[in-house]
């Protein structure tokens, strides 16, 4: 409809509709028939096509989409960056014991828990240790098992218990399933495949967080990677010199 279109591309530009009517010499009981439905003459619509930067036929047709290739995050720019995305994913490397021990540590939980596709519920193995956090490596190994394909038993639990220790956390601040689904760019389904423990009739979203997904969760909630996965907040500076 070419009221709602035209009401839709204003609000983007910042111009009331009705003033850019005025301007381009329509009367109110003009731009009132607008509203119920009446289309320009030809050529008012292409003085409006030219005001808004869009064709003619965007105004009127139905069917058809623009896409703005100014915007910062258009939908042609992200679709041209997906394949670089996909390319750089890749398997899991090979994990040895003393890399699980120390991501185990860093996450206050035991190696067991860790690797188990059967104990469900996390709890912190006592008191973190902030002389955990200078081992980077163990981080590092984090962020990596996060950003890799869960193409293996063992990538797909361990992503799947890590979240459940960055769940545990983000509870603590009182983050319900209903305001954790209020993060676009979170899986609802995935989020209660977590929480619930119960898988879906989907099975792919039974995985746990990817890089991207606790990424979002940062930038949403305010709260630092490492409060995600230690449960201890302040600045890493502010917790090494304590």
């Amino acid at each position: 409809m070419f009221w709602d279109k035209y009401t839709e591309l204003c609000e983007k530009k910042g111009i009331r509709p009705r003033k850019l009517a005025e301007e381009l010499g329509m009367s109110p009981a003009g731009v009132t028939r607008w509203k119920n439905g009446t289309v320009p003459r030809n050529d008012v619509l292409e003085q409006i096509a030219a005001r808004l930067d869009v064709p003619t036929s965007y105004l009127v047709d139905d069917n058809e989409y623009f896409v703005d290739f100014e915007e910062k995050r258009s939908m042609f720019k992200k679709l041209t960056a997906l394949p670089q995305r996909w390319n750089s994913l890749h398997s899991g490397y090979d994990l040895d014991n003393h890399t699980l021990v120390s991501i185990a540590d860093l996450c206050s939980c035991s190696i067991f828990f860790l690797t188990s596709d059967k104990d469900t519920e996390y709890v912190p193995t006592g008191e973190f240790n902030i002389s955990n956090l200078l081992n980077m490596e163990a981080f590092f190994a984090t962020f990596e098992i996060l950003d890799s394909c869960a193409d293996t038993d063992l990538y797909r639990t361990l992503q799947i218990q890590l979240s459940r220790v960055v769940l545990y956390n983000l509870g603590k601040k009182k983050y319900t399933l209903k305001k954790l689904s209020a993060i676009k760019e979170l899986s609802t389904a995935k989020l209660k495949f977590l929480m619930n423990n119960k898988e879906d009739a989907d099975p792919t979203v039974n995985y746990g967080f990817n890089f991207s997904d606790i990424t979002a969760i940062v930038h949403h909630t305010g709260l630092s990677y490492i409060y995600l996965f230690t449960g201890v907040e302040g600045s890493f500076a502010e917790m090494i010199n304590k």
